[in-house]
């Protein structure tokens, strides 16, 4: 019997409502405006371990190139604290702005100091908070996407239930997400038994063997669904319930990846993804940078852009 149910059309508006902030909080910059001459920096941790994050630096230097800015792209392969030391090399290369790519800023001190002082221009994209000298950082609005991807287990289950979560509290989005997803499945009467700091650098897998642990530990009945809180986690964790025949576990993730989406899309128990707007951030993001070189900087040092709920019905 299929129990899933269509995240409420509240959460839809809520997407609405905050596509519309996104777009009117910077003024984008003239269509004419091109970097010719300019060199941008992207640093990152993230670019060969997280597929979301390789979406969206791609997507990135593709609408950064086509305004005519060259692009350097430089990841640290998930050392976040060598971030610091590449901000500096760029400093000394004489790139013309930096964008930090994901990461964790607050570990960034040296190279964002070394930055603050060369008059460097810094920018974040979908990074773990605003350090200074960041003018701005682009990033999905994290409370939408917690509490999409826990209504669409509240909405499937229908009732009060028992959820167990992955979380990555040291990367600043993905906690966000787990606190809004937290706060809606106690409100909704949810149990939390199970809180699980996830692991980034073998997402997937060490996904799969702890949610392989968890059926286990928790026959049916007993475990509702695994919250995820990004999608390469999610396919661990489902993974394990297909091979233990524990379709009775609903699966959530956030991210909206090509792998999470097509699982999604055959309409089993990984019900529903939360994509990120990783073109409206990236456009958002350029534009913050035309309207610099520009002359004008950003009125405010985040800018939130929605997310896109992804079920069985839209999922392909």
């Amino acid at each position: 019997m299929d129990t899933r149910k269509t995240v409420r059309l509240g959460l839809v508006a809520m997407s609405t409502v905050a596509m519309a902030l996104a777009t009117t909080v910077m003024p984008a910059a003239a269509q004419d405006e091109t970097g010719a001459g300019k060199t941008i920096a992207i640093i990152t941790p993230d670019y060969a371990s997280q597929p979301a994050s390789k979406e969206a630096i791609d997507l990135f230097i593709t609408e950064m190139e086509g305004r005519g800015y060259d692009t350097k792209l430089t990841d640290t392969n998930s050392d976040n604290a060598a971030i610091s030391g590449e901000i500096t090399t760029a400093i000394a290369q004489q790139v013309d702005a930096i964008v930090t790519a994901f990461g964790t800023p607050q570990e960034f001190g040296e190279g964002l100091a070394n930055a603050d002082e060369a008059g460097m221009p810094v920018f974040g994209l979908d990074t773990g908070g605003v350090v200074a000298p960041t003018l701005v950082n682009v990033t999905s609005d994290a409370g939408f996407l917690g509490e999409a991807s826990a209504q669409a287990i509240i909405d499937a289950i229908g009732g009060p239930g028992k959820v167990a979560i992955i979380h990555f509290d040291p990367f600043e989005p993905v906690r966000l997400r787990a606190v809004a997803a937290r706060a809606l499945f106690e409100a909704n009467d949810f149990e939390i038994i199970e809180d699980t700091l996830g692991d980034p650098a073998d997402s997937t897998g060490f996904a799969r063997a702890t949610v392989l642990d968890w059926l286990v530990k928790y026959p049916e009945g007993e475990l509702d669904a695994v919250w995820a809180g990004w999608d390469a986690t999610a396919l661990g964790a489902f993974q394990a319930t297909q091979e233990t025949g524990r379709s009775d576990v609903l699966v959530t993730g956030v991210d909206g990846v090509d792998a999470a989406r097509t699982e999604v899309a055959k309409d089993l128990n990984f019900i529903a993804t939360v994509r990120q707007d990783w073109n409206g951030i990236s456009t958002t993001l350029a534009d913050a940078i035309d309207a610099h070189f520009a002359g004008t900087d950003p009125a405010e040092s985040t800018v939130f852009v929605p997310g896109i709920v992804i079920t069985a019905e839209n999922a392909e």
